[in-house]
């Protein structure tokens, strides 16, 4: 294993030339590549000091005028998250996925995709505010929202790309808050773990659905069959 002096050594010197969200990504991927995640707690409230916006009570509405300090943020009911910066294999899988949705949505205009962007679901269940940043969503044609700046609907699908860091976040936390307020279906794609699930809400509660063989065929994106074979291609980008 790595030694916390050495790796905190290494971090003040990544301090110098990278913004802190860059400095999680790097460790982030150190954690695959290295024993260090006994270190992980530690190393992320180093970063997190740097990450200004960390830890303020806000409004959705106050959230959204915050001064873009290089982090990435959600608001967890009421409280600002700074969330970890997304790997190279990460963006390759949500790369992969955007262009087969992308693609199907080009000849059936279905409804609308949109990466990486902030949905206000509504209260936590402390009766703050949450805005979650989602790797990808969907809404239904009918559904989109129309002249709104910021996507305050639920979407219709929610997909979500886990790390060592929001592997439990995603499958306890957000899985109980989209079920909560009704997003049609929740893919949890996981490259490390070389894993798909798919959940798709009935009567109110999730139930996992398993894939077609090698295919995923969605209710939430009619019509639409996501390539799996495709997606595992992702996982070990070449």
């Amino acid at each position: 294993m790595t030694c916390l002096p050495e790796m905190i050594l290494f971090i003040t010197r990544l301090q110098n030339d990278c913004r802190p969200i860059e400095i999680w990504g790097i460790l982030q991927v150190m954690n695959q590549l290295l024993d260090v995640d006994a270190d992980e707690v530690l190393i992320r409230e180093f970063v997190e000091r740097e990450a200004h916006h960390h830890g303020l009570r806000l409004t959705a509405e106050d959230y959204y005028k915050l001064e873009d300090d290089g982090c990435r943020y959600e608001l967890i009911d009421g409280v600002v998250c700074m969330t970890p910066s997304p790997t190279r294999i990460h963006q390759v899988v949500s790369w992969e996925i955007s262009l087969q949705l992308g693609a199907f949505l080009k000849k059936n205009p279905v409804g609308e995709a949109v990466s990486d962007t902030d949905v206000h679901l509504g209260k936590g269940p402390r009766g703050g505010d949450l805005v979650y940043r989602p790797d990808l969503i969907f809404f239904k044609a009918g559904r989109i929202p129309q002249e709104a700046e910021r996507y305050e609907q639920i979407p219709d699908l929610v997909v979500e790309i886990s790390s060592l860091s929001t592997r439990r976040y995603d499958r306890e936390t957000k899985k109980a808050d989209y079920e909560r307020f009704g997003v049609t279906e929740y893919w949890i794609i996981d490259p490390q773990r070389a894993s798909m699930t798919f959940f798709r809400l009935h009567q109110g509660q999730y139930v996992e659905v398993p894939p077609d063989g090698d295919m995923f065929r969605s209710t939430a994106v009619s019509g639409f069959v996501l390539d799996l074979n495709d997606v595992r291609k992702a996982f070990k980008p070449a």
